[in-house]
């Protein structure tokens, strides 16, 4: 499932410009194309220079246990030419050293507790610096201001794990040499933060931190807010947090690859629930290279081929200007077969790009947006596209515009996009665009990756544990790689490249790796990742998928820290480094369980994840549309007694299950049920979550947002989040991983009842959700009588015999709106309790659990 289109008006805006014309470059802008400040080869030898950290921000100097330590320093004299792709002096075919672009660097410290008995090497990370503000955007709404910087360092974040003197030391490796910083060395004290998570040793079905304490996630999917991160992300992770949300399943796919790209086709024409990007390599003759590029098309039969005449920047989140400045747009690109007027009355045609206006019209349409460039025509080489903008009283850079204008036909091979402050005298300040070069296979846009600091840093501060999805399945980048690491170019032919040749390290898996060392580097020290997700649905029965979620593992697990492992299957990594993350990936559709989650050949993907809607999933039965306790049960206990069997077969540990997409929708289309708005009370969800109690332990992450957040719940506020805080509140105390929990196995004396739950017999604990089965959320919404109150007993065995109990009841009323009260309860001579159940006919549902909790 995808994210939903998003559409927007833009405000006209009164432009001043001017036109220059600039001939053909000889040389690559890096800055444009990297986003970095070009190194030139020195003679000077490679060398660490100052280098400083972050210990001022913590009370006496002292690193907290389990919290960021970040050194920031420069790196001098590199011949290095791409700070953000590692060095390899033997890299894959289709890695050419002699490109500068392909020219890499490895940053990385060595960490070390014991006076350098034990050493964890983390890697760095290059780091833009950005100015921070609140301002005003041409929409009329205050969004966050993030004006680039010349001001670039390298980094490296690391959360040590255990109080004592650590030391650490830099090192540097690049094709001219190495170099490496003297030791330096910092204190870290106890803290109160409780560390990675990671799954318990005692039951594998769930998760817990560091220090033993359970994990238990709750929450859904949403969306990674990169435009305003602290205006609209705050909030809503202080309200996750107030209500014991803990877990979001988002998408940062974004960052790397061209799925989620800045520039949208005008025609907005997606592939799936992907825009389509237009990105196409293109062939280089005077350098005999190839070079992926963005392609604007017009065909003699109009805006009608598989590439669009316009590109734009369609999503709601433009780069920070200063007002009243003077910008230079540029645009690098090859023209080819560019005829025209089409419209005699405008002579001039071509390539053209444009600031403001009109989102809603064809941009290569004559009179249309606010021209900024000259008329780009055909060329025999690279050629630049140049013209001055005035900024006004702007504050956010109007959309900006590339088209292919007033042609009767003609294709341009767009190579990169800038927008630069022109300071005079030739000079010009850091790039504003996003995304300015079109080999997108070779970055990640800085702004963005700053937008997610600042989200990671929240989810800290709210207890908030992401799990990130990293990849897009359909990258087109992918579908233009061969296997063999040359670029398929021609419009017609694509690979399906993403999943690479088994575990072969060719050049997709090379910048794949790139892109996965980036990411430990940048975020790999946050307590707040809870995991990796390689892809979004991708193919349940490709064993190269399999391999490759698994070859994701060994990297995050060892080879990200320098630790070798093998590369055939069932090679794992048993590594245990203190900023380890969980691995996964998800599928289209199915639970390939003997195949892939309990297999021997892939060890190193760490926990099972499905994705079943009603419509998508493998179980059939019309009752799921209206009963959500029972669409949990039923997939619960078969993925659960399915992987359990198989990995005991196998011989080797079960996994946490989650079902990482899941929504109430028909069994005929993937759609959510619109009748669920009028549920007033959050039953569904109640429902849903509660079932959840039972022994097969998988975490629904629901897809939808809109119900969760807008439809009134049992508080009768906007929002359903108090229904986890519920849940929270009854789990919180359980010691689920104490290695003893099993079905409970429960009866109820009534068959309108239904009963699910667990039961620790070694401590004498259990509990249990028990529910009226016909108080469905469909029963509540058509007025059904006789759907509420509870009848009967509950019954369950192997207890102390004649032993008193505690019994804490939480009871739901009609409303969702919990009481608890306490009672206790003595078990017969065989062991049995048998509880009645509220006679109260308000009383839906209710949560018992038997025992002391007061451990």
């Amino acid at each position: 499932m995808g994210s939903p289109s998003k559409v927007e008006q833009i405000l006209f805006l009164f432009l001043t410009l001017s036109i220059i014309v600039v001939t053909s470059p000889t040389n690559l802008d890096y800055q444009v194309f990297l986003h970095v400040v070009q190194s030139n080869p020195a003679q000077d030898s490679l060398s660490i220079n100052d280098i400083v950290d972050n210990r001022t921000l913590y009370s006496g100097g002292k690193i907290p246990q389990y919290e960021k330590f970040e050194t920031t320093f420069q790196i001098q004299n590199t011949v290095a030419q791409n700070f953000q792709l590692p060095y390899d002096a033997s890299p894959p075919n289709g890695i050419d050293l002699t490109y500068p672009a392909h020219q890499g660097i490895s940053v990385d410290a060595h960490f070390t507790p014991d006076n350098w008995q034990t050493v964890y090497k983390q890697p760095a990370f290059y780091y833009q610096s950005f100015e921070d503000n609140i301002e005003t955007s041409w929409d009329g709404e205050e969004h966050e201001w993030y004006g680039p910087t010349n001001d670039f360092a390298w980094k490296v974040r690391f959360s040590p794990n255990q109080a004592g003197i650590w030391q650490y030391r830099l090192v540097v490796q690049d094709a001219a040499g190495s170099a490496e910083s003297q030791p330096l060395s910092f204190e870290v004290v106890d803290s109160p933060n409780h560390g990675f998570v990671k799954i318990s040793p005692t039951d594998r079905r769930y998760f817990e931190h560091d220090d033993g304490t359970l994990f238990y996630p709750m929450g859904f999917n949403i969306g990674a807010n990169f435009e305003d991160p602290v205006l609209e992300t705050e909030p809503a992770y202080r309200s996750y947090s107030q209500n014991g949300i803990n877990l979001t399943r988002t998408w940062i796919s974004s960052l790397y690859g061209a799925a989620w790209l800045e520039w949208l086709g005008g025609r907005n024409i997606y592939d799936g629930y992907l825009p389509r990007p237009g990105v196409l390599p293109f062939y280089d003759p005077i350098r005999d290279r190839l070079t992926m590029t963005q392609l604007i098309d017009y065909e003699p039969e109009g805006d009608i081929g598989w590439f669009d005449a316009c590109r734009f920047q369609f999503w709601n989140d433009p780069e920070a200007v200063k007002p009243n400045t003077t910008y230079r747009l540029r645009i690098k690109y090859w023209g080819e077969d560019i005829t025209g007027p089409r419209n005699m009355s405008y002579p001039n045609h071509g390539l053209v790009g444009k600031i403001g206006g009109d989102w809603q019209v064809n941009c290569y349409e004559p009179g249309t947006s606010n021209v900024i460039t000259n008329y780009g025509g055909n060329t025999s080489d690279w050629g630049y596209l140049e013209g001055s903008w005035y900024s006004g009283q702007n504050n956010f850079v109007p959309k900006i515009y590339l088209g292919i204008e007033n042609v009767t036909q003609g294709r341009a091979y767009v190579d990169s996009i800038s927008l630069r402050e022109d300071l005079g005298n030739g000079q010009f300040g850091p790039e504003i665009i996003a995304e300015s070069s079109m080999e997108y296979e070779l970055y990640f846009p800085e702004q963005s990756a700053y937008s997610l600091d600042k989200i990671v840093e929240l989810a800290e501060k709210y207890g908030v544990y992401l799990k990130l999805v990293i990849h897009e399945k359909d990258d087109k980048i992918f579908f233009k790689l061969d296997d063999d690491g040359t670029f398929v170019y021609n419009e017609e032919d694509n690979v399906d490249g993403f999943y690479g040749v088994w575990r072969n390290t060719n050049k997709t898996r090379w910048l794949q790796q790139a892109w996965w060392r980036y990411l430990q580097a940048r975020w790999g020290y946050s307590t707040a990742i809870h995991s990796w997700e390689l892809t979004n649905e991708g193919d349940p029965w490709n064993s190269d998928h399999w391999a490759l979620a698994d070859e994701l593992g060994k990297f995050m697990h060892c080879r990200a820290f320098g630790i070798p492992v093998g590369i055939g299957d069932g090679e794992v990594c048993t590594y245990d480094h203190p900023n380890d993350h969980l691995v996964t990936t998800s599928f289209w559709h199915s639970f390939p369980d003997e195949l892939y989650w309990a297999s021997l050949e892939y060890p190193n993907v760490d926990y099972a994840d499905v994705h079943a809607y009603v419509s998508t999933g493998w179980l059939i039965n019309p009752d799921y549309e209206t009963d959500a306790a029972l669409f949990h049960l039923d997939y619960s206990t078969e993925v659960r007694s399915n992987l359990d069997y198989y990995s005991s077969q196998n011989g080797i540990p079960t996994k946490p299950i989650f079902r990482g997409e899941t929504g109430i929708d028909f069994l005929d289309r993937q759609e959510e049920n619109p009748d669920l708005a009028l549920d007033l009370h959050g039953v569904w969800l109640h429902n849903l979550l509660w079932a959840s109690l039972d022994p097969g332990a998988m975490t629904e992450l629901y897809w939808w947002k809109e119900n969760i957040a807008n439809q009134p719940g049992p508080d009768g506020q906007a929002g359903l989040q108090e229904i986890y805080a519920y849940l929270r509140d009854f789990v919180r105390n359980i010691p689920l991983t104490s290695g003893s929990y099993r079905d409970a196995e429960a009866t109820v004396s009534d068959r309108n009842m239904r009963v699910t739950g667990q039961k620790d017999l070694v401590n004498g604990r259990a509990h249990l959700w028990v529910q009226n089965k016909n108080h469905t959320w469909r029963n509540v919404v058509d007025g059904v009588d006789a759907i509420t109150g509870l009848s009967g007993t509950v019954a369950i065995e192997g207890f102390t015999p004649d032993s008193t109990y505690g019994i804490e009841w939480h009871e739901f009323n009609t409303q969702g709106m919990p009481t608890i009260r306490n009672s206790s309860a003595t078990s017969d001579g065989n062991g049995k309790i048998v509880l009645n159940l509220p006679t109260d006919p308000q009383v839906t549902d209710v949560g018992v659990k038997i025992g002391d909790y007061a451990y």
